[in-house]
């Protein structure tokens, strides 16, 4: 391995180096600041299995829409605007 070699290796390892020290900055501080925020926010809410359930089963028309209201209400869901 000549010397041109060793110094286009070095190069290559700064430059690397030189991006990958910004971005885990960048990324560590979004972690911090979203966590202190109260999480990753509303995309990830937990869904409720019987819910979609529910949602798929008067979708395909297995339900009528008063049953649907009707099984939502006993889930604890109010009815949507």
């Amino acid at each position: 391995m000549g010397f041109g070699a060793v110094a286009g290796l070095t190069i290559l390892i700064t430059v690397i180096i030189s991006l990958a020290i910004p971005f885990a900055i960048i990324w560590l501080l979004v972690v911090v600041f979203r966590n202190v925020a109260g999480g990753p926010g509303p995309r990830w809410t937990p869904r409720d299995p019987a819910a979609d359930a529910l949602r798929y089963r008067f979708a395909s028309g297995q339900i009528t829409q008063a049953e649907f209201e009707e099984a939502m209400r006993a889930l604890g869901y109010e009815k949507r605007p």
